[in-house]
């Protein structure tokens, strides 16, 4: 199913959009939909009132960790959002959703199996997805030119994912690579695995249209074939992913 589909009122696609301001409803409209449905949030990193009211005291502290104060306020901002967008599904209010957190420190919800939810937010964007009944894994990445993309590929990547993007023309290279790093990174967190499964254990398809496929893994227990993958239309600043467990789904695409 295109990922370029407005839902309708029943949480299914029902009419194509050709321009991607169009793809992105605004959150007011939210309304609870089918249990297959996905939702992918996006929202700007801006501290409002009463973000830092909301949190935890360990959520408080991790951002109070961080020496540069805007990136403080924007790590404060990701996790008020997420409050913010998961009270919805609960039908609670954004200071009472409670966290709990896997081996890796991936963070899930306490007394709750459902929904399933990932976050994801850099430079001054944010991302979450949502989902009911199966693992899933977001990314977003501030797009820079002129990095050394073979040579972070060369280290991060496969074998064979790296000289797929060896092959590619110069010019080709950095959408390539955010393509590629933006899936990856989404792979490993519906895993929730950290840095304790390396990214060069497992290749993508990342290389021409389409969202790609996963083509093989060392991931214990994985079938390559229980997994899809969704680019994210952001804009020419920013790259963003989405991995799915499971067979495909519709998708409902939301903006704060």
């Amino acid at each position: 199913m295109p990922s370029h589909l407005q839902p309708g009122s029943d949480g299914r696609p029902d009419r194509a959009i050709d321009h991607m301001a169009d793809r992105w409803r605004r959150g007011q409209a939210w309304e609870p939909a089918l249990d297959d449905v996905i939702d992918v949030w996006r929202f700007s990193l801006e501290v409002e009132d009463g973000d830092w009211a909301i949190l935890a005291p360990e959520e408080t502290q991790t951002a109070n960790r961080i020496v540069v104060e805007e990136q403080r306020d924007r790590k404060a901002s990701a996790r008020a959002h997420l409050r913010r967008i998961l009270a919805r599904y609960l039908g609670t209010l954004p200071q009472d959703v409670q966290f709990t957190y896997g081996e890796h420190g991936k963070p899930m919800l306490v007394e709750h199996d459902d929904p399933c939810f990932n976050l994801s937010h850099s430079g001054s964007q944010g991302l979450a997805a949502v989902s009911r009944g199966t693992r899933i894994g977001v990314d977003l990445e501030f797009t820079r030119e002129g990095r050394e993309f073979t040579k972070i590929a060369d280290r991060f990547f496969s074998q064979a994912e790296s000289a797929a993007l060896r092959a590619l023309p110069p010019e080709a290279r950095p959408g390539a690579f955010y393509r590629a790093w933006t899936r990856k990174e989404a792979y490993l967190k519906a895993w929730g695995t950290g840095l304790s499964f390396a990214s060069n254990r497992f290749t993508l398809d990342y290389v021409g249209e389409g969202p790609g496929n996963l083509l093989a893994t060392e991931m214990p227990e994985d079938d390559v074939s229980r997994w899809h993958f969704k680019d994210v239309e952001l804009g020419p600043a920013y790259t963003g992913a989405l991995c799915l467990e499971g067979p495909e789904r519709p998708i409902r695409w939301w903006a704060i």
